[in-house]
């Protein structure tokens, strides 16, 4: 997918530079799509800035799909209106609790800078295991570190059962408050990368990383979610590039 903002019209509303993102997804094995992907620019002096997100509903279910799908939603308006990533996560904590919303989710969401900046760091904020990477010159570099029990005992150096990867220790409806969120930034990654755990999980480091070294951005999306399914994922499988140089 590639957005496009509009131009300046005659109400001379101030529009954020034209960004380039590009997502795809497949359903695999499961009985329900519960992973969602969105992106939003903002209007007008204060706004003028860009967000992108990726959800993973937990479970197979219709009310994973339909978290997933507020969690993004909800995020990406609220990082451009707000101007912190980390904020978006914990609006999209709050209007699944607030409106007695069933499901939950993992959630990533990327920030893009103020385009009256000069500098040109993006944030990224996260719960769960929705993975960010940066791409530079070609290179995938990552950003993100999953909240899950698997990754948690392995970073205490305690080996562990790989189904505990798959067992989140924060997400969007267990939050509390924002130290369980997950912050980082990069400045002037050449492109972002957001995936699912049904793409990052099955793909090894060298495999993702010829992958992005030989696809051209606005295909990588659908590369790397094409090799997932070679690679055999048993899980939905959601990629979001997103274009950040100039």
């Amino acid at each position: 997918m590639t957005v496009t903002t509009p131009r300046v019209g005659r109400d001379r509303t101030i529009a954020a530079a034209p960004l380039r993102w590009w997502a795809a997804d497949a359903r695999g094995p499961r009985r329900h799509q519960a992973d969602a992907a969105a992106g939003f620019t903002g209007r007008g002096p204060r706004y003028a800035r860009h967000a992108l997100a990726v959800a993973d509903g937990v479970g197979d279910s219709p009310a994973a799909a339909r978290a997933a799908r507020i969690a993004v939603d909800h995020a990406v308006r609220t990082a451009v209106l707000d101007g912190r990533a980390d904020l978006a996560v914990l609006a999209a904590h709050d209007v699944l609790l607030g409106a007695g919303l069933p499901g939950d989710a993992a959630l990533t969401v990327a920030l893009g800078p103020d385009t009256r900046l000069a500098e040109a760091t993006w944030t990224v904020a996260w719960v769960g295991d929705v993975r960010a990477f940066a791409l530079v010159d070609g290179r995938p570099w990552p950003l993100t570190r999953e909240h899950t029990v698997g990754a948690d005992m392995r970073a205490a150096g305690i080996a562990v059962a790989d189904h505990l990867d798959h067992v989140l220790t924060t997400s969007v409806r267990t939050l509390r408050g924002a130290v369980g969120i997950g912050v980082t930034a990069i400045a002037a990654p050449d492109a972002l990368v957001l995936a699912t755990d049904g793409v990052h999980r099955v793909l090894d480091p060298d495999t993702l990383a010829a992958a992005c070294a030989r696809t051209s951005v606005p295909d990588l999306a659908q590369a790397l979610v094409d090799a997932a399914g070679r690679a055999g994922t048993r899980d939905n499988a959601t990629a979001l590039v997103v274009s950040t140089g100039a």
